[in-house]
């Protein structure tokens, strides 16, 4: 099955021409997020769905800037649960294929924030700034409307009552719609 999504894929984006508008695009996300390495302590739960939402600038058919913010996902121990969300900004690279088809990469930094409930009183939230990147395909679906499925990678941290922060990941699998001014 996974092949012949990807060769139908690969088919159509080889079939017709590639188009990125320039100027500035706002823009939606919906997905699923799933958290990892987060330390000794094993979660009962590390997915959740996410929504976020982007501002960017298309500089030309290749390069651009975007700053965005979204969930980056739940996760749950046997005594704590908690959530994230990042802030980010980062450089996007557009590579246009076909038919208005283009493969995306992003490379920039996320600041994150967590929020924890612990009745033990051990572990609370805390921030950090990591680097974050990902990759994605874009679909031109008319001159001003995109869109766009990708994943992307964030660090986050939670921090113990001693004041050491347990860094961990989330990757961000989402669907989005991009409207391009």
């Amino acid at each position: 099955m996974k092949k012949t999504l990807a060769v139908a894929l690969l088919t159509t984006i080889a079939a017709s021409p590639a188009f990125a508008a320039e100027g500035f695009y706002v823009g939606g996300t919906l997905g699923s997020a799933r958290i990892s390495n987060f330390g000794a302590t094993p979660l009962t739960k590390s997915s959740d769905t996410v929504y976020g939402g982007l501002l960017g600038y298309q500089i030309n058919q290749n390069f651009g800037v975007e700053a965005s913010f979204t969930g980056i996902g739940r996760f749950n121990t046997a005594l704590i649960s908690g959530k994230g969300d990042a802030f980010t900004i980062a450089a996007i690279g557009m590579l246009p294929v076909a038919n208005g088809f283009s493969l995306y990469g992003k490379l920039g930094m996320a600041s994150s924030k967590t929020k924890v409930s612990d009745p033990t009183l051990t572990v609370q939230g805390a921030s950090r700034t990591a680097a974050t990147y990902g990759i994605g395909v874009q679909y031109a679906a008319t001159p001003n409307i995109g869109v766009r499925f990708g994943i992307d990678r964030y660090g986050a941290a939670v921090k113990s009552n001693t004041g050491v922060n347990t860094n961990f990941n989330s990757n961000v699998w989402a669907a989005g719609v991009t409207y391009a001014f």
